[in-house]
């Protein structure tokens, strides 16, 4: 990662470094990567940094789509966020699913 992104840096580009796309033998090898290209002018990221940039906006028809593939094949977790949106967007739409107005 590091020569590359200093290359390109040295030759007048922009570099984003990808950290978790590339491999290191240990934490502390990878801590000191970062550092040396931050110091050069790149910009550490991830990969569900770029995927999302990429993108750009979830308010197109696509967006859910987009949002699927990417809690199935990149970012697990993700997943939680759709259906917490979901349920929110639900109860905003029907209301609160408890009878609880019923005993104020």
């Amino acid at each position: 990662m590091a020569f590359p992104a200093i290359s390109a840096i040295q030759a007048g580009y922009k570099a984003y470094c990808v950290v978790d796309a590339s491999g290191n033998w240990s934490k502390m090898a990878t801590d000191i990567t970062i550092a040396r290209v931050t110091q050069a002018g790149a910009i550490p990221t991830d990969t569900f940094a770029i995927v999302a940039e990429l993108m750009r906006t979830w308010n197109r028809a696509e967006g859910s789509k987009f949002a699927e593939i990417l809690a199935e094949h990149v970012c697990p977790e993700y997943k939680c966020l759709i259906e917490s949106y979901g349920k929110a967007q639900q109860i905003a739409k029907d209301g609160p699913e408890t009878d609880l107005d019923k005993y104020q």
